[in-house]
């Protein structure tokens, strides 16, 4: 019978490693595996005193190798015939397979931890100096075909070097005792939680950094800005380790190693508690299948041993119904950690079940009600394995040696797991426990626990041989620090929970986002920005008052095309063109274009198109070309072309050199008429898109096209078939960019240029202004001196000659009162807006001591209060004078009583045995009286 189950243990292990061509692996890393499966069974099985045969497994079925079937089969005749000094051998072999391209570093700490452990185990450390003896044999036959500078026989050189060196060591060590006081359990654990220190940041944990939103929000608010956020679970578990952690150097690391030990620790002590004999080797399984890459589970995974001790003890009810509820809450940073210690409750203490199950609700109430309501955070997924899924025949095998519950739980929580169903995630740590429980007692049970470590534990091989670190760019963490002190940033980019201000899916007026992050990692200002949640405005003093109007910079016509004078340079054969009545072009057959010849001799181009749609069918197409001809087809087109998908989606395109798809421009009308003007810069050697006026709205962007700006000499339409419409003008412009804002003016022309003011209101007085540069001012058309005076000014006109002018003041002064068009006003108009988090929301305390006008952000449900009283209104005039804002967020009603209901589940149950004890003292008391009454 023993040597039956033993061969199916072996058959089980090599058609899992045989399997793992299909994972992905190297073949180094897949011999590794193959040694180190062959090695660990021999070990498991030799430790609990069941014999193992040689076995020849055709695991060529999956893997089609007869090479790795010939390493298998050697590997399992050794570990058979030659024992503990094979085992030893083969992990010191599959170790220097595993760490075969890693630096030295971590060879070393592998061969460390393989010395320890077998020294440990009392396995024959000779294994390993025939390792490196091995090495050098095989490096020699290498350096034969190859050469002594060979990197493989660099690679195996290193190996036989720490084989001998730690081989002898060990050697050297291995009859040495430790004294009888030395801590051996606490330190069993120290090896694989030093191992998660080199494994680099899992992708997770990539939101790890100081200036992360999730380090940043209330741990108590379901809410950041404008996001739905719940993490009030977090409070007591991650949330607090995390603050402390991520000011470390590895912090994510030591975050790991920490709970990768307590796992172990704990589970000793489960076990122990339990009466399992093999304690020490379960509670290492547990240790190495801790879910290391799953920041929340690998918390929940790490607390429920300790949750489950706290339940198998005899202790007062107030006591350890309060110790266990407080672990839970730890535990349940993993949201699902409820449920997975009541599953695991009732597999152990049934008849307490009840009580236990609502004092753990009830000690989590506060974040399980408003999850309930509001819903709660998206899970991870936590990767099954072929190795779990062969487990559940080996447990329907307990089904006649052990309590049915507990078999149910241990196979439906393993059969959840690997189905890849919704929160199969929840079933991980139930799973893993639960089956080592199941296994753990006596008889033909030894030979189960052994088929059930080794599949556990080559589930962990492949957890660590698959496993890839994230590496963050540094571009990311410099975004991080530009909009550190942002309000709301729009992210069209990688790693938007590195911001501290993520905004991405809750829709917000564009007033509210202060920076934008496109696709390129490059940060640029909102120009529309004025505030978040709140704008503010200083109302100025009657004598006082800033001009509102249209800044209009002048243009060089370089091309116009119109229907008095509208030739073309390339036109297709399917393209109608009609100039008897109007422009009217028509697509009559398939694809087609039209293309005009412009000069390219400018850092600069603006294109205009007006007209209007008559027919608008697919995707007409505005075309920057080069090396156009008429002999150029469309489908697909076969000349350098910069596309602007005339669309609703705004696409951009570049032909040539292959398909690159660019970020997305502003949507334009597609039907009746139209004014599209298109913003093109020089910078560098390429075409920069840096805004576009739809309508007579400017939309700025920032968009590298990629393509050459010497490959630009031809604009054109490419128009699908139906397409038909009527063209009033082309035009194809220099300008000179332009900064504008409230206090200064500045441009840098090559040659003569101008820009225009059309204020909003007629503007009258006597006018003043001063630049750096020399320029001249034309007003109504009139040439315009410091301290010249007009009335019903319509429009301003500031000329300049060549070179860079910064404008910094321009006003009218009448009759003690000043309009300023440019200029830094001669009053202080700087307020201060300071933000306090609240529970359930934040706090704005507004100072000023000019009045202000206030216009809320219109978020949907989120509550205001202005100075203590309900605000419903989106506009108010705030006195000179300190003012407080408050916001409520939604559903943040339903945190206050869940806590409530939280705390005092706790004092219930620290009363729980008083109450018990005065209701009995009660009952004895009416008792005695009822019994003195009848007397």
């Amino acid at each position: 019978m023993d040597r039956t189950i033993s061969y199916l243990v072996a058959v089980i292990i090599d058609v899992v490693v045989g399997s793992s061509p299909f994972l992905g692996l190297s073949t180094y890393d897949t011999l590794a595996i193959i040694l180190l499966g062959s090695a660990i069974y021999s070990l498991i099985l030799t430790d609990l005193s069941v014999s193992l045969p040689a076995s020849l497994v055709p695991f060529t079925l999956l893997s089609h190798s007869y090479f790795f079937l010939a390493i298998s089969s050697l590997s399992v005749a050794l570990s058979f015939y030659l024992r503990d000094k094979a085992t030893a051998f083969l992990l010191a072999l599959g170790v220097s397979l595993l760490v075969f391209d890693l630096n030295a570093g971590y060879q070393v700490l592998g061969f460390i931890v393989l010395v320890g452990v077998l020294a440990y185990l009392k396995v024959d450390l000779r294994g390993i100096v025939a390792n490196g003896i091995f090495l050098l044999l095989v490096a020699s036959v290498v350096a034969i075909r190859q050469g002594i500078d060979s990197a493989t026989v660099n690679a195996l050189s290193d190996g036989a070097y720490y084989s001998l060196f730690f081989g002898m060591l060990g050697l050297v060590i291995e009859n040495s005792r430790l004294p009888r006081r030395f801590p051996r359990i606490p330190l069993l654990f120290v090896p694989y939680a030093l191992v998660t220190l080199g494994l680099g940041i899992p992708p997770e944990y990539y939101w790890w950094s100081e200036s992360s939103f999730v380090f940043r929000a209330n741990p108590l608010s379901l809410w950041v800005p404008v996001i739905y956020f719940p993490q009030v679970n977090q409070i007591l578990g991650s949330w607090p380790l995390a603050h402390v952690f991520v000011h470390l150097p590895l912090g994510v690391n030591v975050y790991m190693a920490l709970l990768t030990y307590i796992s172990g620790v704990g589970s000793y002590l489960m076990f122990k508690k339990l009466g399992v004999r093999q304690a020490t080797l379960f509670s290492l399984v547990y240790q190495v299948l801790s879910p290391f890459p799953h920041p929340y589970l690998l918390l929940g995974y790490a607390i429920l041993p300790f949750t489950v001790y706290l339940m198998s003890l005899n202790a007062r009810k107030s006591v350890k119904y309060s110790a266990i509820m407080l672990t839970s809450v730890v535990g349940s940073s993993f949201p699902l950690f409820p449920v997975s210690a009541i599953v695991m409750g009732a597999f152990l203490r049934r008849k307490e079940l009840p009580w236990i199950g609502v004092a753990i609700v009830g000690a989590n109430a506060f974040w399980i009600i408003p999850y309930l309501v509001l819903g709660g955070p998206s899970l991870g997924e936590i990767s099954s394995s072929l190795t779990l899924a062969l487990l559940l025949p080996v447990l329907v095998v307990t089904a006649k040696l052990e309590d049915k519950v507990k078999v149910l739980t241990a196979l439906v929580s393993l059969a959840y797991l690997v189905s890849g169903l919704p929160y199969s995630e929840l079933a991980y740590p139930v799973a893993i426990m639960s089956s080592l429980l199941l296994v753990s007692g006596e008889g033909v049970k030894k030979v189960l626990a052994g088929i059930t470590i080794a599949l556990l534990l080559v589930t962990a091989v492949f957890q660590v041989g698959s496993y890839h670190a994230l590496t963050i760019p540094p571009t990311i963490q410099k975004i991080s620090k530009e909009v550190e002190n942002a309000t709301l940033v729009w992210w069209n980019y990688s790693y938007p929970l590195l911001s501290p201000v993520p905004f991405n899916t809750s829709p917000v007026v564009t007033q509210g986002v202060q920076y934008v992050v496109n696709s390129q990692g490059e940060v640029l200002p909102n120009p529309n920005y004025a505030g978040f949640p709140a704008f503010f405005e200083v109302i100025l003093p009657d004598n006082l008052s800033r001009a509102n109007g249209t800044w209009v910079p002048g243009v060089y016509p370089l091309l116009t095309l119109n229907s008095s004078h509208f030739l073309w340079n390339y036109k297709s054969d399917g393209l109608l063109v009609n100039v008897s009545k109007g422009v009217l072009i028509k697509s009559e057959i398939g694809v087609q274009f039209i293309a005009w010849r412009i000069p390219n001799n400018e850092s600069s181009l603006l294109v205009s198109l007006n007209g209007s749609w008559i027919s608008y069918f697919g995707n007409p197409i505005l075309f920057l070309g080069y090396n156009v001809s008429n002999l150029s087809s469309v489908t697909p087109i076969n000349f350098t072309a910069l596309t602007l998908w005339l669309t609703n989606n705004g696409q951009v395109l570049l032909y040539s050199k292959g398909v690159h798809k660019l970020p997305s421009g502003y949507p334009i009308p597609t039907s009746g008429q139209f004014s599209l003007n298109f913003y093109l810069e020089k910078q560098g050697n390429f075409t920069f898109l840096t805004g576009e006026t739809i309508d007579g709205g400017f939309h700025p962007l920032d968009i590298n096209t990629t393509l050459p700006w010497n490959e630009i000499d031809s604009l054109g339409l490419i128009l699908p078939l139906k397409n038909e419409l009527n063209l009033t003008q082309i035009q194809v412009s220099s300008f000179v960019p332009v900064n504008i804002t409230q206090n200064w003016i500045y441009w840098n022309s090559s040659k003569q240029f101008q820009v225009t003011f059309y204020p909003s209101t007629a503007l009258n007085g006597t006018v003043y202004y001063k630049s750096s540069g020399s320029i001249s001012v034309e007003i109504n058309g009139v040439r315009a001196e410091n301290g010249s005076s007009f009335t019903k000014v319509s429009n301003i006109t500031l000329i300049s000659g060549p070179g860079p002018v910064n404008v910094t003041a321009l006003y009218f002064t009448h009759d003690k009162s000043a309009t300023y068009v440019v200029g830094a006003l001669p009053i202080n108009t700087t307020y201060q807006v300071k933000t306090k988090q609240l529970i359930g929301g934040e706090e704005l305390i507004v100072s000023s001591h000019l009045p202000l006008n206030m216009t809320i952000i219109p978020i949907k449900g989120i509550g205001y209060k202005v100075d203590g009283s309900p605000f419903k209104g989106l506009i108010t005039e705030l006195s000179p004078g300190t003012h407080v804002i408050q916001l409520f967020y939604p559903g943040e009603v339903f945190l206050i009583p869940s806590l409530y209901v939280s705390i005092l589940s706790f004092v219930i149950a620290l009363l729980s045995e008083r109450v018990g004890e005065g209701l009995n003292e009660i009952r004895r008391f009416v008792g005695i009286i009822l019994d003195k009454i009848e007397s």
